[in-house]
């Protein structure tokens, strides 16, 4: 009898499950940490994972963690500026005030445009649009037309001979 109730106990510690939001209270009842409910039996554990209460607990509280994480950040940076703040001398703080005040809005708001990558850096330039034309040259269109590929003039044979 007592090998029976050793083997059986041996059976429910193979059952256990181990996922990060499990635990097993006192009396050897499986909890969801997060929702704070009893799972009756081990093998109800993946229903449970997928049930909305779960889900959306889950995800209220990945929120909340991700709200901390933002706000320590936060915080990390406003301290570090205060940090570097204190370092500085009070005359490079009015020479630097200064500077700003003369620069224009226009001038500090501007993107850099060194910064940025080129307008063709993820194009292919076998496969590259053609340049759009503004209408500011109007002269080149004639030019554009004396310089018409075959295809070009067998396409406008072809309309005249459909549309007369």
């Amino acid at each position: 009898m007592t090998d029976v109730r050793a083997l059986l106990k041996a059976k429910r510690q193979e059952a256990r499950i181990t996922h990060p939001l499990a635990s097993y209270n006192q009396s050897g009842q499986l909890k969801c940490t997060a929702c704070g409910t009893i799972v009756k039996h081990a093998s109800a554990w993946e229903g449970h994972l997928g049930s909305k209460l779960h889900r959306t607990t889950v995800a209220r509280l990945k929120e909340q963690e991700r709200a901390r994480e933002e706000q320590r950040l936060r915080e990390e940076k406003e301290e570090q500026e205060r940090l570097l703040k204190g370092k500085r001398k009070a005359e490079e703080e009015d020479v630097d005030m200064q500077e700003e005040e003369t620069l224009p809005e226009t001038a500090t708001k501007k993107p850099r445009l060194d910064k940025a990558f080129p307008a063709d850096f993820f194009s292919d330039p076998s496969r590259s649009l053609p340049i759009q034309d503004d209408g500011a040259d109007d002269e080149e269109q004639p030019a554009a037309l004396a310089t018409a590929t075959p295809l070009d003039l067998e396409w406008e044979r072809f309309q005249r001979e459909v549309v007369n």
